[in-house]
């Protein structure tokens, strides 16, 4: 039987603020490009694929000391090619599942038996299965992150969603269900406020407390600007993937955004570089999610009437090939329904939002295999998990790049 560890999560964080060394580097690394480059769209796009390459050498790594069955040599971050880890023939997966009637509920009562796991189409034996009830289990927490964007959001939305984060916090007399702490994206990195509680009126303390940084290049500035929050956006959800790799535990990271750009204009003429580099993010980030048991829920605060709020939905199928890999493969709202969450585009009700999202920290499946052999470096498997029930909904990572050492 396969076994994850669950121990008990640090919740005694202290507040502090991620800002790595490769993400110093990558600030000056853009910097530097930028005051050298011609202003044009073809040049920016030709400085991207180093940024995100210190950003995948971060999460991959970080990813790699908490879950590599041998030991892991550490060093410093560089913006340098990605080292590959030796390729893995075959390894065991564990993918968190939820079921839902038509109602969203969970339900529970299900056995291996009315689960059926293809992967690339071809059926694979479930090792190890049980159901988790968080109500009724002290071993297998589930963490709920809300994430503050104040990044890509604008002032006058960032500050009407914090109301409804009011009205979450207050809740049951400010009782909360599940471990929940604090995270606010802001273009001096990453803020974690103190620790997990389940004291949301403490939370709403920190909450009201927090001085979150509003980013100096706003939705009118241009290209350059969309390529800086795009940057500062991918950067930080490569630390939170990092550091949660290293707690136990499943997570819910509740992302109350309107996403990062997408830049599908710098994806039209793509040099082989960015292809490279691209394709390479989305492998380390699609596999770090997944190992981290972190889930990503995309909450966009903003009320309809904007642009095609639909779009990401043009990019949800994951590049198999290097040349098939494009900017918008790493926007939020594609990451979450990778990873098995939801994504939430009108705004209306951004309370409710939240409430439906942590409903998943209630309940849920856990069920290990055994990855087949792959045949090449970076290989994407498709999962496709069937239930024999009828009206059941079925969410969970959407696949893997084999190859890869975990």
């Amino acid at each position: 039987m396969v076994k994850r560890s669950m121990g008990a999560r640090q919740l005694d964080l202290g507040a502090f603020s991620f800002r790595s060394d490769a993400a110093r580097t990558a600030s000056t690394c853009y910097a530097r490009s930028k005051g050298s480059m011609m202003q044009t769209h073809r040049r920016v796009i030709r400085f991207i694929p180093p940024a995100l390459a210190v950003l995948l050498f971060t999460v991959v790594t970080a990813a790699s000391r908490a879950q590599a069955p041998g030991p892991a040599t550490t060093g410093p971050a560089t913006a340098g090619p990605v080292a590959q880890a030796a390729p893995v023939d075959s390894h065991h997966i564990s993918i968190d599942v939820e079921v839902t009637d038509k109602l969203g509920h969970h339900v529970s009562g299900l056995t291996a038996g009315d689960f059926t796991l293809l992967d690339n189409k071809q059926p694979r034996g479930i090792l190890d299965f049980h159901e988790v009830d968080t109500h009724n289990s002290a071993t297998d927490p589930v963490h709920v992150i809300i994430v503050v964007d104040a990044i890509n959001t604008e002032f006058i939305v960032v500050a009407k969603e914090r109301e409804q984060l009011d009205e979450y916090l207050k809740q049951d007399g400010g009782h909360l269900a599940h471990p929940t702490s604090l995270a606010f994206l802001t273009e001096k990195g990453l803020n974690m406020q103190r620790g997990s509680s389940l004291d949301g009126n403490a939370l709403l303390a920190s909450l009201d407390a927090a001085n979150s940084e509003l980013r100096s290049v706003g939705r009118n500035a241009g290209f350059w600007g969309a390529t800086e929050r795009f940057q500062w956006s991918l950067d930080q959800l490569g630390q939170l993937a990092a550091y949660e790799s290293t707690q136990p535990g499943r997570k819910l990271a509740l992302f109350v955004s309107p996403g990062w750009p997408l830049l599908a204009e710098a994806s039209v003429e793509p040099t082989d570089k960015q292809l490279q580099w691209t394709f390479k993010a989305v492998v380390g980030l699609t596999n770090a999610l997944r190992e981290a048991q972190l889930v990503l829920y995309a909450i966009d605060p903003r009320t309809l009437g904007r642009a095609d709020p639909f779009y990401y939905q043009s990019y949800l199928k994951a590049p198999v090939k290097v040349n098939q890999a494009a900017y918008p493969h790493l926007g939020l709202q594609v990451m979450a329904t990778h990873s098995g969450g939801l994504v939430e585009v009108t705004g209306i009700d951004v309370l409710g939002a939240i409430n439906t999202a942590v409903r998943d920290a209630n309940a849920y499946y856990t069920l290990t295999f055994e990855a087949p052999s792959a045949d090449r470096v970076d290989e994407y498997h498709d999962l496709h998990l069937q239930v024999d029930k009828p009206g059941v909904a079925v969410r969970t990572t959407a696949g893997y790049y084999a190859n890869v050492q975990h």
